[in-house]
């Protein structure tokens, strides 16, 4: 823990999408130790169940909320957004955890490759829906989940964001964490007259379920590469920073490793790509 850091987050609502497993999970622990209320949001109504009870096992006292979407389903991300608008509560922190990578190509129904619409467009979606939850809390906070893989990818294919030509895991899944990176920068920017901060982050590469849906060849290069990969845990430490340190009260717009803010390559500052991906992804997610 860093030495300013404090215990800030006792008694606050906090939501954290895909925290069944991997980084999510050791994000919704550590942040309910911290007293933290916590509101889940997650794909696997079992799995959702199952982490509940782990934490009201090892935290009697909290309060834990589940709710259930997928995040590639826009429909149901409103549905979820409105579930918690209901409440009439502040959202002090929003936790866009939730990844996947895919070494196929896949559409969904509201045709989009799956990787930009759950990665990039659902926390998009959910984002913009609580941002008046989060304008009331006291200091409304975005942790956003992106990664260094936006690095394996040049730019937005803004004329072929379904990547019908030349998908590629990585690139595809990279291109997916550079607007999540943009996106940040820009929901910065518009909240600059407001409490409210946003700050993306690249954990680290972690040992994690991401991408073991996959078939048998992805399955043995992250069974070689896991070795050498950091815990859950410790991928973990900088989503808990960015969400109860003091040390980041006012900071905005930044992209950090380790608790700490990090240069990115230019892509992921481009305040035209970043406006521009806005209005684009404003309009793939409407009714």
């Amino acid at each position: 823990m860093h030495k300013n850091e404090a215990m800030s987050i006792q008694g606050k609502n906090v939501m954290i999408t895909g925290p069944t497993e991997g980084i999510g999970r050791a994000t919704a622990f550590a942040l309910a130790e911290r007293g933290a209320r916590l509101h889940l949001l997650c794909r696997n109504p079992t799995k959702s169940v199952a982490l509940r009870d782990a934490l009201l096992s090892s935290h009697r006292d909290i309060s834990v909320e589940l709710y259930l979407a997928d995040l590639g389903d826009f429909a149901e991300v409103r549905r979820v957004a409105r579930e918690f608008i209901d409440r009439n509560e502040p959202l002090d922190v929003l936790v866009n955890n939730a990844g996947v990578i895919n070494t196929r190509r896949i559409l969904l129904d509201n045709g989009q490759e799956q990787m930009f619409a759950v990665n990039h467009l659902g926390h998009f979606l959910l984002t913009t829906l609580l941002l008046e939850s989060l304008k009331r809390a006291e200091q409304g906070r975005v942790v956003v989940v992106a990664s260094e893989a936006y690095r394996f990818c040049r730019g937005i294919r803004f004329d072929d964001l379904q990547w019908h030509r030349g998908f590629s895991a990585f690139p595809t899944y990279g291109h997916s964490k550079l607007a999540n990176i943009l996106f940040a920068r820009e929901l910065a920017e518009r909240l600059e007259s407001t409490p409210v901060t946003v700050n993306a982050l690249h954990p680290g590469g972690v040992r994690s379920q991401l991408g073991a849906q996959n078939n048998w060849y992805a399955g043995r290069i992250l069974a070689l590469v896991k070795p050498f990969l950091r815990t859950a845990e410790k991928g973990a430490e900088t989503s808990v920073y960015l969400a109860t340190s003091d040390e980041v009260t006012t900071t905005s717009g930044e992209y950090f490793y380790d608790c700490k803010p990090k240069k990115t390559k230019p892509s992921a500052r481009d305040r035209e790509e970043a406006r521009r991906l806005w209005e684009l992804s404003a309009r793939l997610v409407t009714d």
